[in-house]
């Protein structure tokens, strides 16, 4: 390709990044994916570059959201490999995955990325621009798996920093696991509260009072202080 047809390339999404072809349509996504197809490393290339040098979340969002998942599904295994690869030490271009994630992929972003990495950057979250990504995969393992999200939830809390973020967890994911699997996580909640302090501590900082009273009772019970209740809005 040569350095005319790859400033043409550019240009065009610069104009993506600028919002000039949102709201999208049918027809602007099927001339898009016409165009991409038709040579998506070149379309990567440049991609990769606007978007690791991307001056806020609003830019990524519209780089991603259709020229780089055009860019993935129209790509070989190795194309999304490296951009998998990419993502693992740029939270740019991590946040750029959640929109632009190729629908013909079957994956799991959070095993592709590393529940490490998930963790830490969800613990940075509030003081990293890019780093929202990771709450939203974090939130949706809540309701995907129980399990899976328990474990991460305990990792998050034993690496939380400072009290500060710990009450960030607290707030965040443990709050909304308690609330969708209190009845079949419950004696684990005690259990852990009874022998971690920090669990405990996070415990404290939750609002659950939409549970059922038996169980909110044993989370207070649980958490050893009082915590706001329906009545006390």
């Amino acid at each position: 390709m040569t350095t005319a047809e790859e400033d043409v390339i550019r240009a065009e999404c610069e104009e993506w990044a600028s919002g000039m072809h949102y709201p999208l349509t049918d027809e602007t996504q099927k001339a898009l994916r016409e165009r991409v197809c038709a040579n998506p490393e070149a379309w990567w290339r440049i991609l990769q570059r606007l978007i690791v040098e991307a001056p806020d979340e609003d830019y990524v969002w519209k780089l991603s959201f259709a020229p780089l998942r055009m860019t993935l599904e129209c790509g070989d295994d190795a194309l999304f490999g490296e951009a998998v690869m990419l993502a693992k030490s740029n939270t740019r271009m991590a946040s750029a995955l959640i929109d632009g994630f190729p629908g013909n992929k079957d994956e799991n972003l959070i095993n592709l990325l590393g529940r490490d990495y998930v963790g830490r950057t969800y613990l940075r979250g509030r003081t990293d621009p890019f780093g929202f990504w990771a709450w939203l995969l974090v939130e949706q393992l809540v309701r995907a798996d129980s399990e899976a999200a328990w474990t991460m939830i305990l990792d998050l809390i034993e690496r939380a920093p400072d009290d500060e973020t710990l009450g960030y967890v607290a707030a965040g994911p443990l709050e909304d696991f308690i609330m969708f699997n209190a009845s079949e996580f419950i004696d684990r909640v005690e259990a852990a509260a009874a022998i971690h302090i920090r669990f405990k501590e996070a415990l404290a900082g939750v609002w659950i009072n939409r549970l059922p009273p038996d169980l909110f009772d044993r989370v207070e019970a649980a958490a050893g202080v009082a915590l706001d209740r329906p009545d006390s809005i």
